[in-house]
């Protein structure tokens, strides 16, 4: 069998693209880029009378790059609703320009008998209460009492056999309770207390402090769109043609869609490129040599 054995020529040509072959597929792509959180962080989320919402919030169709992890919201018959430490809220209200959230709590909106007993608490990082409030407190599983109180009401508790419900003011009660929760309610609703329901179903108002520095409208402005790094745990802009920046803005001459100018990618190529050019000629020296 005879053998066949590569030429200088052939064999340069490997070594050269040994070489150069490294930098090439490091390059990042210029063309065809992938406009996916750029566009999908254009969604605004939807939901009843909440409509139109954005950065730092996500759920629905904006996918969890789109906004603060701990700020989701969920969508259920037209009510949107939030998870704030492991309680359920609906939101009533979601104003992005003033940054105030007006909440209630889902399962003391449906009855005040409850089957976990939490206690209404904010992350202070992403939280704070944006009007005066009054925290009142339920107490569950209650002897009863000679003395009349306000706003009894009955409730079972498990593993108790007494229902006697109430809310405590300034008396202390807790001592002949089993359980409680302390939640918050407007002032104005605490000055107007006509019924617990009541009380409960008007909410109070907070103001998430995400996105207050002023990023995102930087972002915007520069023609991108708002979301979070997830796994960096920082604010980051989404350009046109996929281009991350956690400098807060998008580069100048992107433009959306395939073909987007990349600052990164410009800077790359030519030293690609430049490492090509010595091979070529070698290659075409010897070839010249064997003539």
């Amino acid at each position: 069998m005879k053998r066949q054995y590569l030429s200088k020529t052939q064999i340069l040509t490997v070594l050269c693209l040994a070489l150069i072959l490294p930098s090439i597929l490091n390059l990042p792509p210029v063309l065809g880029v992938s406009n996916e959180p750029y566009t999908s962080c254009g969604s605004p989320f939807n939901c009843g009378k909440i409509a139109g919402i954005g950065y730092p919030f996500w759920g629905g169709g904006r996918p969890e790059e789109c906004g603060h992890p701990a700020l989701k919201l969920g969508c259920e018959n037209g009510t949107t609703t939030i998870q704030i430490n492991n309680v359920k809220y609906r939101v009533l209200d979601l104003n992005q320009g003033t940054q105030i959230l007006k909440i209630a709590r889902d399962d003391l909106s449906r009855s005040l008998c409850l089957q976990e007993f939490r206690n209404t608490t904010l992350d202070p990082v992403l939280f704070e209460y944006a009007s005066g409030y009054v925290n009142l407190t339920l107490l569950y599983g209650c002897r009863a009492l000679d003395f009349p109180v306000p706003y009894q009401f009955d409730c079972p508790v498990k593993g108790v056999s007494e229902r006697n419900g109430y809310v405590q003011f300034a008396a202390e009660l807790s001592g002949v309770c089993h359980a409680s929760v302390v939640f918050p309610v407007s002032y104005t609703s605490f000055l107007d207390l006509k019924g617990l329901a009541e009380a409960v179903g008007q909410g109070f108002d907070v103001r998430f402090k995400v996105g207050s520095d002023g990023a995102c409208s930087e972002c915007e402005s520069s023609g991108g769109r708002c979301g979070y790094d997830v796994a960096g745990k920082e604010f980051v802009c989404f350009c046109p043609g996929g281009l991350a920046k956690a400098n807060k803005t998008c580069p100048s001459g992107v433009v959306a869609g395939a073909g987007s100018y990349s600052p990164r990618a410009s800077a790359v190529a030519p030293s690609a490129s430049s490492g090509t050019q010595p091979c070529l000629f070698v290659i075409h020296f010897h070839e010249r040599n064997l003539e």
